[in-house]
């Protein structure tokens, strides 16, 4: 499997009691979509591999997943700060205005009166409103995922235009 062709859906954070559980923040917002899968891939650095599931639970805001294979805290633990992936054929059409965060790492960002700010090169995924992370030569930017501040996202030329809000760029 290309990695190129994996889409990143949830990080696993730590075990879930002794049994070999997992809880995973999702990275979409529609953690339902979980419930469709019967495999995963786990992804950290150039390590890659694939697991079966045998069991979906949610809890609080997260999930506690069971994965074929790791049936206790040690193999557990040993998945923290691990990646959830899917082929990118998996992945769940999106509504207008809807886009998946690894699609736009990279994208420029300009403001609203043409200044180049730099690239998205992360994103913070909270519960609220995401954060953009944004970063030229010399400086780093934080740039909320709001509809009154992304006005526009180009997915031909990977330009993001925002118009930013008084004191949000000397942040």
């Amino acid at each position: 499997m290309d990695t190129k062709e994996l889409v990143k859906i949830g990080r696993i954070t730590k075990n879930q009691g002794n049994k070999g559980e997992i809880r995973v923040i999702p990275l979409t917002d529609h953690p339902e979509r979980f419930e469709l899968l019967e495999s995963v891939y786990l992804a950290k650095g150039n390590d890659i591999f694939q697991k079966n599931l045998e069991g979906l639970r949610y809890h609080k805001n997260f999930l506690v997943l069971k994965l074929e294979g790791i049936d206790n805290i040690g193999q557990a633990l040993e998945l923290r700060d691990y990646f959830i992936k899917i082929p990118s054929e998996e992945i769940l059409p999106l509504e207008e205005n809807e886009y998946y965060i690894d699609d736009l790492l990279g994208y420029q960002v300009i403001t609203d009166s043409g200044e180049k700010l730099g690239e998205i090169f992360d994103v913070i995924t909270t519960e609220g409103t995401d954060i953009f992370l944004v970063r030229d030569n010399n400086n780093e930017y934080m740039i909320p995922a709001a509809r009154e501040i992304v006005i526009d996202i180009d997915m031909d030329k990977g330009v993001m235009v925002i118009k930013p809000i008084s004191g949000l760029l000397e942040l």
